[in-house]
């Protein structure tokens, strides 16, 4: 029997799973396609990854693409300052991608479409289908973050013509993503932090959380996979995409402000920044003693398996942090920030340590290099709380809910 058709329609390819939004992504994607015929429409922002998109049909039923280079994404955000547009807009719609969808919405029929981030929502908006046709479909958006949220954020961080940028499309993106909340049967939100953020700024009676799961068998520090050969003997890491700005001011306050302060206890001490695409900033780091910047791995457990400690040291952070939730599910004790720790329910002090500022941090890693024995207490228990907490199949189920409930009564306004 064929399954129902559904439209998955992501601002980036949702494969592999090698980043935040994209771990997300691919984990509903995989979801999804146990129980619907999937098509995927999405943009291509790294001409590289276009290697991706045959194992990305095996995944699924048909997959709609357009490649944009950097540089093409660069000129697109120039361009809509010429508007009254955000620049995340224009950056990621396509009507190359667009006439793609509307052909596909002609011949089929999917009882669901779920848009990723609020750029994919645009082929929604600008359907030449129309919205009295759309209507009849059930519209579930993921949002993930707050966006607008995020860019004012960034705006405090800089200054000058940085500052006016990330100011402008944080005024405005939030009305688009009130336009989104407004239009759809349900938007959905990595934590109930972000959904307080908007609810700041209007309705929120169609938006709910949808916590960032974790792959338990495959982040266990029990499966197979390579291990790091290595002399050191204490070793701190810090995960994620190293081309991401608050992973870059992370790497750059702790190496500066945190580690020295290690290395006079703990002198034998390594840091390893490992993930993919470094930022010249963090490549630079690596002239400091003890410090190692790794770029891209083939297994970001191979470096988790060998260190001591994770540390999370964000200055700014957004919903749930992937890089968290995989320490812990390969019972790693967590150092985060605040802001690293947002969205988990994970008692502190026993699942993770928060630190609220540099000092902090400092002392704590001291503290916990100096104790074996909580060391491990810490990582057995924050294995237990991702167990019980992070499963992705229990917290998309609430997907499959809405889907076949089929659709909701709601008044859908544009």
């Amino acid at each position: 029997m064929t399954k129902p058709d559904l439209l998955f329609i992501a601002h980036r390819i949702p494969y592999p799973p090698d980043k935040g939004d994209k771990i997300r992504s691919y984990h509903m994607l995989r979801y999804l396609a146990k129980h619907y015929r999937i098509t995927v429409a999405c943009m291509i922002d790294d001409p590289a990854e276009v290697r991706y998109v045959e194992p990305l049909k095996k995944m699924v039923y048909k997959v709609f693409y357009e490649v944009r280079t950097p540089l093409e994404m660069k000129i697109r955000a120039l361009s809509s300052l010429l508007t009254n547009s955000p620049f995340t807009l224009p950056c990621f719609y396509s009507k190359v991608l667009q006439k793609s969808v509307d052909s596909y919405l002609t011949t089929h029929k999917p009882c669901a479409i779920l848009c990723i981030c609020s750029s994919s929502t645009e082929y929604i908006f600008r359907s030449r289908h129309g919205w009295k046709f759309l209507n009849d479909r059930i519209l579930l958006t993921d949002l993930i973050d707050v966006d607008s949220e995020k860019w004012h954020d960034y705006s405090t961080k800089h200054t000058g013509l940085k500052k006016w940028l990330y100011q402008r499309e944080a005024r405005l993106l939030l009305p688009y993503e009130q336009q989104i909340v407004s239009a759809f049967d349900r938007t959905f939100l990595v934590s109930e932090e972000e959904r307080n953020i908007l609810a700041q700024h209007g309705p929120v009676e169609k938006v709910e959380s949808l916590p960032n799961g974790v792959d338990l068998d495959y982040f266990s520090p029990l499966a197979t996979f390579a291990r790091l050969n290595h002399s050191a003997s204490i070793r701190l890491i810090f995960s994620g995409a190293m081309d991401y700005w608050p992973n870059i001011e992370g790497s750059v306050w702790f190496v500066k402000e945190i580690f020295p302060k290690v290395k006079k206890v703990f002198p034998e001490a390594v840091f390893c920044i490992a993930g993919r695409n470094p930022d010249a900033a963090v490549v630079a780091l690596r002239k400091k003693p003890g410090v190692e910047v790794t770029g891209s791995v083939p297994d970001m457990r191979t470096y988790l398996a060998a260190a001591n400690i994770c540390v999370v040291p964000l200055k700014i952070a957004r919903g749930i942090q992937n890089k968290v939730l995989e320490g812990m599910a390969m019972e790693k004790p967590i150092i985060a920030t605040p802001g690293a720790a947002t969205g988990l329910k994970a008692e502190p002090g026993k699942e993770i340590i928060v630190a609220e500022n540099g000092s902090e941090m400092a002392s704590a890693i001291i503290e916990l290099l100096g104790d074996i024995d909580k060391q491990r207490a810490l990582g057995v228990n924050a294995r237990k709380y991702v167990e019980r907490e992070h499963s992705w199949a229990t917290h998309l189920s609430r997907l499959i809910e809405l889907i076949e409930k089929g659709k909701l009564t709601v008044n859908k306004l544009i």
